[in-house]
């Protein structure tokens, strides 16, 4: 059911956005379509954006299992 309602609304979405004159009715009900929004980069800004270093790279202080206890175990309230 939730599969023919997000469709239902899609599809809404789309005849509003179509602006044709045919759909009559509440537009605030349906999503809107966003907008296009190019963005142009200059060749020198795409060389400097290859030598950021990602958030994950270089650390070791992610997530882990430190400090979890197995299952059956009790836990360590004091």
């Amino acid at each position: 059911m939730a599969c023919v309602q997000r469709t239902l609304m899609n599809l809404g979405g789309l005849a509003v956005a179509r602006d044709d004159g045919l759909f009559s009715g509440d537009p605030n009900w349906f999503p809107k379509k966003s907008k296009e929004n190019p963005r142009n980069f200059s060749d020198n800004q795409l060389q400097e954006g290859k030598n950021v270093i990602g958030l994950q790279m270089g650390t070791n202080r992610g997530a882990s299992q430190a400090g979890m206890t197995g299952y059956g175990m009790p836990r360590q309230i004091l």
